[in-house]
């Protein structure tokens, strides 16, 4: 047993090596035992069935037959199916047309996707700002600090007097750029802190290796903290109201945040951000309070206060100021409906209050996907749990409205040629980040009802993530056979490290191509349009497919950690 382990660590070092792959489309990462397993091949063979060997001895374990072929429409592919989910033992295996191998080492084993979810939720640290990277945490990828933003000021500046600013450290970089944003802060926090209360027993035993490690508080708390507090500085004390974002004037250049140095400003208090402060800040309450009971406090009522700002000012929505040209995270559909829902259903969690049980009663549910611009589902995950303690009509209409979704993406899932829960409306900016939360939707429904269907299809929406795609490549940077490696994200491209910061989701493919042509990167065409699957390219220049953000990464954590423990037998809370 004691060698046959040597040989498996040996090869899945092996299998990290980059390669051009033998055709087949699979996780490049691998498989949990009892996981969905489907095995993706272009329809160039007249071949009923496919081999499957164990590496160890090369002794035939498996003869799956190959679906009739299909077309996705998505990339246009010719394609066939074999479902290879029997192969449970732990071990390394490749798949085989006669004598041809078609597969890269498939990695059967109920861990294979530790090391990423961590690597998912340390990449948060690499993305802190106002601290210096030590090599004893951050490894090659060390560097100075850069934006204390102890001295913000309010852009435009014509409306505040000149001595006004603020002090705003902490907080993550939203993306590839170097500011910071509420909204998108809100979503991506939620998540990981979801992550966190579904799977909290496991996860205080998670040590990320960063400065707080050695802290009573587990590490994936301390990394959420660090954008945290930062957040309560965007409150203003006066009124409860929240800014929403921390930027430059313009986008910098290729550098270093250290090298960023120009004058970093707040922009005006909106409803958006002020109600996603309120919903984070209601959640963060409750998971802190056994760990810190006065930043507990601090967060409720910075919460409650929040709320009662956003109530006040219900259509404060968002405009760019004229000279700026940094993220707006703006709404088009000019309602903050949404958000309203998911701070008063994170509210009166943690209160018991009627005043947010009303709001409740008096908004509807949407059966859309999140994301920073609809956060509806947020609430929706709330209400249908009923250990919450919301009124059982509201917690049955919320279950349904969970079901409805993820019933639609079951259906495609059983029904797409490459057997993915991936629709039309999910090939935009950050499309990676869609499958993602389609996955989670998918667990949610599991945890549910506990029907396996549901689990397997969110499995499939990691699997494309990791390499069951057309392009056939891992989009996470450092993990897989054939991974993201030029990711538009400043630190990334200009610390004069071949590889890039490891464990980041690069946005993926789609059709909108908003950086071809003539603009500051000028990538060139890599579109094929009306096949929104294969619009990506790994280049710094795309920032519409190969950006990384926070949000994006957020997803990615959640769904391969909690299949990490689906794997290893353990239910979430």
């Amino acid at each position: 047993m004691k060698h046959f382990l040597i040989f498996l660590v040996f090869m899945a070092i092996f299998a990290k090596a980059e390669n051009p792959g033998f055709g087949a489309r699979i996780n490049q990462l691998g498989y949990g035992q009892q996981a969905k397993k489907i095995l993706i091949y272009k329809d160039t063979t007249n071949a009923e069935s496919v081999e499957f060997r164990d590496l160890a001895n090369e002794q035939i374990v498996l003869t799956a037959p190959l679906s009739p072929a299909a077309v996705w429409e998505f990339s246009g592919e010719s394609v066939r199916k074999a479902d290879f989910s029997s192969i449970t033992k732990p071990g390394l295996y490749a798949a085989y047309i006669g004598e041809k191998r078609i597969s890269d080492n498939i990695f059967v084993q109920n861990n294979v996707y530790e090391d990423l979810f961590k690597a998912a939720i340390k990449w948060f640290y690499y993305q802190r700002a106002g601290m210096a990277l030590a090599p004893e945490f951050a490894g090659k990828w060390a560097r100075a600090a850069g934006h204390p933003d102890t001295a913000v000021y309010f852009y435009p500046e014509s409306e505040k007097p000149a001595d006004w600013k603020i002090s705003s450290p902490k907080g993550w970089y939203d993306a590839g750029d170097y500011g910071k944003y509420i909204v998108n802060s809100g979503i991506s926090v939620f998540t990981l802190l979801e992550f966190y209360e579904h799977f909290e027993t496991q996860l205080k035993k998670v040590s990320l290796n960063i400065p707080e490690s050695k802290s009573k508080t587990p590490d994936i708390l301390e990394e959420v903290r660090w954008n945290l507090d930062w957040m309560l500085t965007m409150q203003d004390p006066a009124d409860g109201g929240v800014y929403h974002k921390l930027t430059t004037a313009r986008f910098c250049g290729r550098v270093m945040p250290d090298a960023d140095i120009a004058k970093r400003y707040v922009v005006m208090k909106t409803t958006a951000a002020t109600f996603d402060f309120a919903a984070v800040m209601a959640q963060a309450a409750r998971i802190y309070k056994p760990f810190d009971a006065k930043f507990s406090q601090t967060a409720l009522n910075a919460a409650e206060r929040a709320f009662d700002w956003a109530i006040k000012n219900p259509v404060t929505l968002f405009k760019q100021p004229e000279g700026m040209n940094t993220g707006q995270y703006h709404h088009q559909d000019e309602t903050t409906l949404d958000e309203r829902l998911w701070a008063a259903t994170e509210l009166f969690i943690s209160t018991k209050k009627k005043v947010y049980a009303d709001v409740i009663d008096t908004t509807s549910f949407a059966s859309r996907g999140p994301w920073w611009g609809d956060v509806n589902f947020l609430a929706v995950y709330r209400l249908s749990d009923a250990k919450n303690g919301f009124k059982k009509d509201l917690t049955k209409a919320a279950q349904d409205t969970l079901l409805k979704l993820a019933n639609h993406l079951k259906s495609t899932t059983e029904n797409s040629a490459y057997n993915l829960p991936i629709v039309k409306e999910n090939f935009v900016w950050g499309s990676n980040s869609v499958v993602a939360n389609n996955g989670i939707v998918l667990l949610h429904a599991y945890y549910l009802t506990k029907d396996k269907s549901y689990l397997d299809a969110a499995q499939r929406a990691l699997d494309y993530i990791l390499g069951a795609n057309p392009l056939d490549i891992s989009y996470v940077t450092g993990h897989g056979n054939r991974t993201t490696k030029f990711p538009h994200h400043r630190p990334s491209d200009a610390d004069a490290i071949f590889e890039a910061v490891p464990g980041m989701l690069a946005g993926g493919a789609h059709d909108g191509g908003q950086d071809v042509g003539p603009n500051p990167w000028q990538c060139e065409e890599y579109r094929k349009l009306g096949k929104p699957a294969l619009g990506y390219i790994d280049d710094w220049c795309s920032y519409a497919s190969n950006e990384v953000a926070i949000n994006w990464n957020a997803p990615l954590a959640y769904l391969a950690g909690a299949l990490h423990y689906l794997n290893n037998g353990i239910r979430p809370k």
